[in-house]
């Protein structure tokens, strides 16, 4: 018997995480997720009658967004941790929302998936019923509930590190790399494989400096931010540094706040963030956005690439006026109305580009560890694998590439639609 990985998915970018792991007539996939394009671009089509189980490492639609579509004629069992699939319906509820026409699923697609869950805890190994495949899932470090895949089957060893951080944060302890047993195939994200993030201390000691010093001269200081894991830490950045005045969040940001601080297990501090959370102005509703514009201070708002949410409403109310700024707080992928703006100082108000009067800066709180995480990770691994690179542009990609083989480690560079056998 001779195990394969489809890669169904987009490996050569950021999103439209997939992969499909076969051996016989027996098949498991990792992540289905979509690139947020207009519309939306999903992995290659599964039929899902010999698929055994879906897994889904955390809850981000390049990772979970096509994810209900396998269940419109398919009944596998779903392995995930419990806030992972709290958020993602969140994050399934709002893309419907936005993309229902685009979309071959509806919401009771998702819930159908959802009543399949079968909840996985960290370190913890288990069979696929009828199968031939184990799992365990490992602490990735990326959000609250996110995990790392071992699949073991015929003999073969596979880790696949989902999207990774292996260094700690405010919200978050870091992924957990104490690999125990050897691999043969490792996929591994590339988001900042050509990158060394700034030192996070410093970079949180500008970064509050900044927006105290807008909201002090008058302006308010917008923070689009994926609601999932980026809000949060924005969040206990200001407060655990001392920033003293009004903190805005909004919408779905306040949901999956609710959601994490009922499953404290995932975070590193509960009682931070639930201390935090209770000091915040919530705004749910248009009129206390329109309110919110006027009162001043600092709105934490999604999406953190302008692709949508309420950020998309305070960026045209605020982008006028030199005494505001836009703070972006992470990834700004190729196209997106984010990287526009950091680019080119251009916003989009009503499909229509106009220029930001308003300042803008750039803070690279991510969730994706970078080189020198990655060569600690490698480091830990033991055993002769080879490194798959996915989930990454092509800088970061080649990146990673080099730095394994430096370090005496085969490589691959897989493509869409290709075929991995292991031998």
């Amino acid at each position: 018997m001779t195990a394969k990985i489809h890669f169904i998915g987009a490996p050569e970018i950021v999103g439209r995480a997939a992969f499909l792991i076969e051996e016989e007539k027996h098949q498991v996939i990792l992540d289905y997720g979509v690139e947020l394009t207009k519309p939306p671009k999903f992995p290659l089509t599964v039929p899902p009658r010999y698929v055994d189980a879906l897994i889904l490492t955390h809850a981000h639609l390049d990772h979970v967004g096509a994810s209900p579509y396998l269940y419109v004629s398919g009944n596998m069992p779903l392995y995930v941790t419990r806030p992972t699939l709290e958020l993602t319906e969140i994050l399934i509820k709002d893309f419907i929302k936005l993309s229902g026409e685009f979309l071959p699923f509806e919401y009771l697609d998702y819930v159908y998936m959802s009543q399949r869950a079968v909840y996985m805890d960290y370190r913890e190994e288990v069979r696929i019923p009828d199968s031939p495949f184990k799992l365990e899932f490992l602490d990735a470090g990326h959000i609250p509930g996110s995990a790392q895949v071992v699949v073991k089957v015929g003999g073969k060893r596979i880790l696949y590190t989902g999207d990774i951080n292996n260094y700690e944060t405010r919200l978050q302890k870091p992924a957990d790399i104490n690999y125990d047993e050897d691999y043969d195939v490792v996929i591994v994200e590339s988001t900042y494989g050509a990158d060394i993030h700034p030192k996070r201390d410093r970079l949180e000691k500008v970064f509050v400096e900044k927006v105290t010093e807008i909201v002090e001269n008058g302006g308010i200081a917008l923070i689009p931010a994926f609601a999932v894991g980026r809000s949060q830490e924005i969040l206990l950045i200001l407060r655990q540094r001392g920033f003293k005045h009004r903190i805005i969040m909004d919408g779905m940001a306040l949901e999956v706040t609710e959601i994490l601080l009922r499953h404290k297990d995932f975070l590193k501090s509960p009682r931070s963030l639930k201390r935090a959370y209770g000091k915040v102005k919530k705004v749910r509703r248009w009129k206390e956005r329109r309110r919110a514009v006027k009162e001043g201070g600092v709105i934490i708002a999604p999406a953190g690439m302008l692709g949508g949410g309420s950020a998309v409403f305070y960026i045209s109310k605020l982008y006028k006026d030199p005494k505001n700024a836009i703070f972006l707080v992470g990834y700004q992928a190729p196209g997106t109305p984010g990287r526009v703006l950091l680019e080119e100082g251009i916003v989009m108000v009503e499909s229509t580009s106009a220029k930001a009067e308003a300042k803008r800066y750039f803070f690279e709180f991510s969730s994706h560890t970078d080189m020198e995480g990655l060569k600690r990770l490698l480091s830990s691994l033991s055993g002769d694998p080879v490194i798959m690179i996915v989930h990454g542009e092509e800088r970061g990609r080649m990146g990673l590439k080099n730095l394994a083989e430096e370090m005496g480690f085969k490589t691959h560079l897989p493509v869409s639609g290709e075929t991995y056998v292991l031998r």
